[in-house]
Order: structure tokens, then C-alpha cells, then sequence
């Protein structure tokens, strides 16, 4: 085993958006490979050491590869995106993982930045005092973590006036989503205005902007696919823990 990525790389081309959550946090610098074969790989999200939670995303081909790199997790991993289903009983047996929540991933494969609808309203970065809209109006994550995203500036607001009507951010790992339209707000163009801003800012960053969408959240899928974003040819999944 190395930790020299490129022992993959064929693996990984054989879906390339599928892999994005790995081989972006190594090329922007945000990841460090622990562990890869040409079967497989593990890596870490160096960027989250300052968080409330750090996290690893990791593939295997078959399950000998997969105990091999599930050795080179600490005992109680904060998250793991995985990209098969063959090894969740590992997960589970091993760090109390008791679910697979499955994702599509989309990637932004063009060079060129998004137009802007021109809706008459601002974008700019949220504050703390936007927490209690944000946690109020987004289930997905706890506040802890959303405080935490508001802090380093990773979440963008839609706003008239002093009035929140939407929001969207990066994630720790990288991956852009986070997208919320207050209900009041809905079927105005605001979903379009700040998932176009997510990938031009990331564009500008030098990054291949890349999100995930859960499987079966057509409206999304179909958002993603309006603004170009390719769809992975399989899914990852998102370990999760019932507490």
C-alpha cells in the first residue's frame, strides 16, 4: 500500500464525478491519502481540524481492500463517504455505522462561469445573526456545524433589504450545497441565482465546484442538470450513525 493517489487513477476513471469528493480535497490541498491501492483508497479531510466533527471519504473494489483500508481509521471516525455498498457491514460492525444514506454526485466540468439572473436582489456572506433562520429552516445539519460554516464565511444569503430569503454554502469537506428557499421565497429564481454563485465562487477558486444530491430529490437532480452539472454514473453514500 502507498499513499500515492495515482496507483488508482485508472480505477478512478472509470467515473470520474463519481470520485470527486476524493480526488478534489487532494488537488486543492484540503486531503491527505492515508491509504491506496490500485483497488482502492482512503483519504482524510485535513481542512476540518479546526471543526466539530473530521471526516474521511474512501473506495474499494472488493472487501479484502476494504479491511485493508478501514485499518487506517481511528476508532470513532467523525464521517465517511463511501462509494460502494459491499463493505457497510464492516462499517457497522467496526464504528457503530448503521446506515447508508445514497447520493448522487454532480460536477461542474465547464470552464466558464454561470450568468446571473438578474432578480433585483444581494448576495452576500451570512453572519451569526442569520443562525437562528438557518438552523430553523435547514434539518440536515446541527447548529453547531452551521455556526461553525457561518464563521469561515461559507454561507451565501439571497436577501431583500435585511430580509433573508435564501441561502446556500460550501460544506467543511468541500462540496458545495446547503440550499434552502424560505418557503415564502419559493419558485422566484432564487435556487438558480445561489447555486450559480456557489459554482462561479468555487470556479474562481480554481476548484471543480462538485455537490451531492440525495437519491430521489428529482427537483435538485433537475436543478443541477439545468445549470450543467455532469451526474455521476453511480452513487456514494454518506455513513450515518442512528444517534
Amino acid at each position: 500500500m502507498t499513499t500515492d493517489l495515482s496507483v488508482c487513477q485508472e480505477a478512478l476513471n472509470r467515473d470520474p464525478v463519481l470520485y470527486l469528493d476524493l480526488t478534489e480535497a487532494i488537488r486543492r490541498g484540503d486531503g491527505e491519502v492515508l491509504g491506496a491501492t490500485p483497488h482502492g483508497a482512503l483519504a482524510a479531510f485535513t481542512n476540518l481540524i479546526d471543526g466539530p466533527q473530521f471526516g474521511f471519504t474512501m473506495f474499494a473494489d472488493d472487501l479484502e481492500t476494504a479491511e485493508q483500508l478501514l485499518e487506517l481509521l481511528p476508532a470513532v471516525p467523525g464521517f465517511i463517504t463511501v462509494h460502494e455498498t459491499l463493505y457497510a457491514g464492516l462499517l457497522q460492525e467496526r464504528f457503530g455505522f448503521t446506515g447508508l444514506r445514497p447520493c448522487w454526485q454532480v460536477g461542474y466540468l465547464r470552464p466558464m462561469p454561470l450568468p446571473l439572473p438578474e432578480l433585483g436582489v444581494e448576495v452576500r456572506q451570512l453572519d451569526t445573526s442569520h443562525l437562528p433562520t438557518v438552523t430553523a429552516n435547514y434539518d440536515l445539519e446541527d447548529e453547531e456545524y452551521l455556526d461553525w460554516l457561518i464563521g469561515r464565511g461559507e454561507l451565501l444569503g439571497a436577501f431583500d433589504g435585511d430580509t433573508l430569503m435564501a441561502f446556500a454554502g460550501r460544506h467543511a469537506e468541500g462540496s458545495i450545497g446547503l440550499l434552502e428557499v424560505l418557503p415564502q421565497y419559493r419558485r422566484r429564481g432564487l435556487a438558480t441565482l445561489l447555486q450559480s454563485h456557489m459554482i462561479n465562487l468555487e470556479l474562481s477558486r480554481g476548484h471543480i465546484p462538485y455537490g451531492q444530491v440525495f437519491d430521489g430529490n428529482e427537483p435538485s437532480l433537475a436543478l443541477q442538470r439545468a445549470l450543467g452539472m455532469t451526474q455521476s454514473k453511480g452513487q456514494l453514500a454518506w455513513a450515518v450513525r442512528d444517534n
